[in-house]
């Protein structure tokens, strides 16, 4: 956000958060907000009267497409439209190929997020192997991942059965 060394104040702005909205002065140093208040000072000043400021937002339903559909989106391209659009994360849909249904792929997938750097990349996970709707993926090891969203998105789980399986998994794993 800011440049290296050099503060940045957003001047006479709506602040919105969960408790409150209020107009005051926000001072960014190193990517961090260090005050909220009134008349605060910095190295670079930016008047943001009629302007709002907020937590980033975050998108649940993201279709990355990468691995494997790159001409549709990559985790870059996605990221960079995200951050654009005031989005400090990203969940990334399962729905790529090779699926998020394992942990090498989920790994890539929040590897490649973190390379690129632009926003939190959070990968999904997929509720079926393949998202074919008939076998669970490995719902453990997914979640020693750190995968705490899983989704056959697109698709859906069709089998009540299945689908009831997968819920008590996930009911176990808390």
């Amino acid at each position: 956000m800011s440049a290296k060394g050099k503060s940045i104040v957003i001047r006479g702005a709506t602040v919105v958060n969960p408790d409150a909205m209020f107009v005051a002065d926000v001072r960014i140093a190193d990517g961090v907000i260090e005050a909220i208040g009134d008349a605060l000072t910095g190295d670079i000043v930016l008047e943001a009267s009629g302007c709002y400021v907020s937590s980033g937002f975050v998108d649940l339903h993201t279709h990355l497409r990468e691995p494997g559909k790159e001409e549709a989106e990559t985790i870059e391209s996605g990221s960079r439209a995200a951050v654009l659009g005031g989005f400090t994360a990203v969940v990334a849909m399962p729905n790529t190929d090779p699926a998020q249904d394992n942990v090498a792929t989920v790994q890539f997938v929040r590897d490649r997020g973190r390379a690129v750097g632009l926003c939190e990349v959070i990968p999904s996970g997929c509720i079926t192997v393949g998202r074919l709707g008939a076998q669970l993926v490995p719902f453990e090891q997914l979640a020693k991942e750190g995968v705490t969203l899983f989704t056959d998105d697109g698709t859906g789980v069709q089998d009540a059965l299945v689908m009831q399986r997968a819920l008590m998994v996930a009911q176990r794993l808390n």
